[in-house]
């Protein structure tokens, strides 16, 4: 799997005049048309027409420097690798890439609701409520009860015709679509694999202007004596209004996600199939990223296992070498007590001082040496019973 370094107009400038275009975008998951705007955009020459021609042919036309560009220093470009590329079989991923249209076919948008999803019908009712919408920019949504929608009034009609016919295109391809509402995310996914997809409306900012009302309540405010006191509040004028545009966005995934939006030239209801394909991509690439995710985690508690197995050695080998230690130092402790027993037996002895008082202490010092020995199984009475508790001051 390819890893995801960052893309630099160094590094697309090598790519693209080493290969054409129509082979470099589908290792982005792109067209080539995007791939085009891109490079225009970050001002990367591209060749000319004719330019791989003469390349076939065995000529070497001249290639276009990379211009500098000072805004675009130390700049990495908005592309990432596509998970789904095949290098192998790039001619497959570059079809899957720019045939969206070939694999879903277009998808036509009812003037009227017809029949609407239960996700649907479910959302129709709960935005048109007239009441329990605070929203400051004006947007309806409850992500925890329905549909993912965030539009205003005015589009919700648009929306839910729009998402409707989403929702079924989505199915027709083996995609379902439900409310999760613990995450408050409405999701579409196959299998085991989910994402989580939103639709929503542009709303524009502009500067607030102060209104002739507003201006008169300030000064009311300023010319009233109690302007401190309880229940009298400076009458603050929002920073900006708001206002709807109409415009919708289709959002799937977290990161990496995609988007599609209405342009000046294409609504979103011409585009519909790009989003069905584009879903199915990024479920795929999710599946993929997610297999990954697992074998590395898999991979790593494995590791993990085996570190916790040896360090439970080691600790155990430790312990038992410890123990080793101590009963073979108890052992010479008892062996130095009974050569010292056995000295002064033999001086007692030699220098005619037996008794019977000595004798008992012999009989009781060897029964200590044998308590320390840990070869001998004896157990002292005193010394390994319990140690003794003080009852305290009380009686």
């Amino acid at each position: 799997m390819e890893t995801s370094a960052a893309i630099t107009r160094e590094s697309l400038y090598e790519e693209v005049w080493t290969e054409p275009v129509s082979r470099v975008a589908p290792r982005y998951g792109i067209s080539d048309v995007a791939l085009g705007k891109v490079c225009r955009k970050y001002r990367i020459p591209l060749p000319p027409r004719g330019y791989w021609a003469k390349i076939n042919a065995g000529k070497s036309p001249r290639k276009l420097p990379l211009p500098i560009a000072r805004e675009f220093v130390s700049c990495s470009l908005p592309l990432s690798r596509s998970p789904t590329y095949d290098p192998n079989n790039p001619d497959a991923s570059r079809k899957k890439a720019i045939t969206a249209q070939e694999r879903i076919g277009l998808i036509a948008v009812p003037e009227e609701l017809e029949s609407p999803h239960r996700l649907i019908q479910a959302a129709s009712k709960r935005l048109k409520r007239k009441a329990g919408w605070d929203n400051y920019k004006g947007l309806r949504s409850a992500s925890a009860e329905i549909f993912d929608f965030e539009v205003t009034h005015g589009a919700i009609n648009r929306a839910l015709l729009v998402g409707d016919t989403l929702i079924k295109a989505l199915e027709r391809q083996g995609i379902k679509v439900w409310v999760d509402p613990e995450k408050s995310r409405t999701l579409i996914g196959i299998g085991d694999t989910s994402l989580p997809i939103a639709i929503s409306e542009h709303v524009a900012r502009t500067k607030h202007k102060v209104t002739a009302a507003e201006q008169k309540a300030i000064e009311r405010w300023r010319r009233s004596p109690n302007r401190w006191g309880a229940g009298y509040h400076y009458p603050s004028p929002p920073d900006y209004d708001y206002h709807p545009t109409g415009k919708l966005t289709i959002s799937i995934g977290i990161y990496p996600s995609r988007s599609w939006s209405d342009t000046p030239k294409t609504s979103l209801e011409q585009r519909l199939h790009q989003v069905v394909a584009g879903a199915l991509d990024l479920i795929e690439e999710e599946r993929i990223r997610t297999e990954e995710q697992e074998r590395r985690r898999l991979a790593w508690q494995k590791a993990k296992d085996r570190y916790d197995r040896q360090v439970e050695l080691r600790k155990q080998e430790l312990a038992q070498l410890e123990k080793l230690k101590a009963s073979a130092a108890q052992w010479l402790e008892a062996e130095r007590l009974r050569q010292y027993i056995d000295a002064v037996e033999q001086s007692a002895v030699s220098d005619g001082r037996t008794s019977e008082e000595l004798a008992d202490w012999i009989a009781w010092a060897r029964i200590k040496a044998d308590c320390i020995d840990p070869l001998v199984a004896v157990s002292d009475a005193i010394l390994d019973s319990p140690e003794p508790r003080s009852p305290g001051y009380c009686y």
